[in-house]
């Protein structure tokens, strides 16, 4: 089959190596859509040298069809239509057992990234433990299943920490694909959307999936743009961009009472004005991917809204323009950039 591996800093490769081979409790899938994600990009970036070495393979946002089926799996058919939990949970503590597997506290490692690593979905097939599978509904795409897999999962799961609802202003700070997702689902959760990205492409992409301003912040300080148009600042604020000054800013594009999500994993250390946070009462969390547990209501909500995730989508590649794929994605300007399978 072939895969994407990376030799070094911003440097992929697609090679031919065999097709795996499914164990007794594992499927084989074969990939039709899989998506690069922000964690892809970090690796991409900085590559750690065991995942190098190892010559694993990324991506952890896949769909396809089941193509093989270990001995001792259950429930699962050849045929099959599934995406896949990327998170290797141990099933067993508090919050795996209350359907929080996104928290696990003994967590295995991640399929395709992170400590642990299992290869991913950038190739033509993949192995899954059975017990990660989840169905494609029959009335959405792989690709659709592909973003829901990760991205889309953890636009949607701040929004419903934060309550957003038409009540509400929300700032969505860094227009990547997560940040497009989540103005995308606020907006047909009836909040009024401010996007914040230097980018002016993602910027008008937003725009056209629902954001009623934007707003570049390389211009000038980004609470006084705002603050023009809202002068009382927003009610809500999920921030996508994991950057230093995106974080610096929350105060001040936050009212009184005001609460942020915090969704961006750039920047290791958070630098925030603990005096404008205490003194304004504001509420700050972090959030990691989505409950499992959460899985059928985003299909659900994406029902009702009759929205298909695959609308950020801005470009496709098949799976031998992978170095392309990467370099592009790598320039935090487009979509969500996905392969696509035959």
């Amino acid at each position: 089959m072939r895969a994407v591996r990376y030799i070094g800093e911003r440097q992929a490769i697609v090679q031919e190596r065999p097709d795996p081979r499914p164990g007794p409790k594992e499927v084989l899938i074969q990939m039709k859509a899989a998506g690069i994600c922000g964690s892809d990009l970090h690796l991409y970036r900085h590559p750690r040298g065991a995942f190098v070495e190892t010559g694993r393979v990324p991506g952890h946002e896949p769909a396809g069809i089941i193509a093989e089926v270990g001995s001792e799996v259950r429930g699962w058919s050849i045929g099959d239509r599934v995406t896949a939990y990327f998170r290797l949970i141990c099933g067993k503590c508090h919050y795996c057992r209350t359907g929080r597997g996104n928290v696990c506290i003994n967590r295995r490692g991640s399929y395709g990234v992170g400590p642990g690593t299992a290869d991913g979905a950038h190739a033509e097939y993949m192995v899954v433990e059975s017990q990660y599978l989840l169905k494609i509904p029959d009335d959405f795409s792989f690709e659709d299943a592909a973003i829901v897999a990760c991205q889309g999962g953890t636009a949607y799961y701040p929004l419903t920490r934060l309550g957003v609802s038409g009540r509400d202003v929300l700032v969505v700070s860094g227009l990547g694909p997560v940040g497009l997702l989540a103005t995308l689902f606020a907006t047909h959760m009836g909040a009024e959307v401010i996007g914040i990205d230097p980018s002016p492409d993602r910027r008008a992409f937003a725009e056209r999936l629902g954001a009623r301003q934007t707003f570049d912040p390389t211009v000038g300080p980004i609470g006084e743009q705002v603050r023009a148009f809202y002068p009382d600042g927003a009610d809500k604020l999920l921030e996508a961009s994991g950057a230093t000054p995106a974080h610096m800013a929350i105060p001040d594009l936050l009212k009184p009472l005001g609460m942020a999500a915090l969704v961006g994993l750039g920047t290791p250390e958070l630098r925030v004005s603990l005096n404008q946070v205490a003194m304004r009462e504001l509420i700050l969390f972090g959030t990691s991917i989505f409950p499992d547990s959460q899985y059928d209501e985003i299909w659900q909500f994406f029902r009702r809204h009759a929205i298909t995730p695959s609308q950020v989508v801005s470009h496709r590649f098949p799976i031998e323009q992978g170095a392309e794929a990467f370099r592009l994605a790598d320039t935090a300007t487009v979509g969500k950039v996905c392969f696509t399978f035959p």
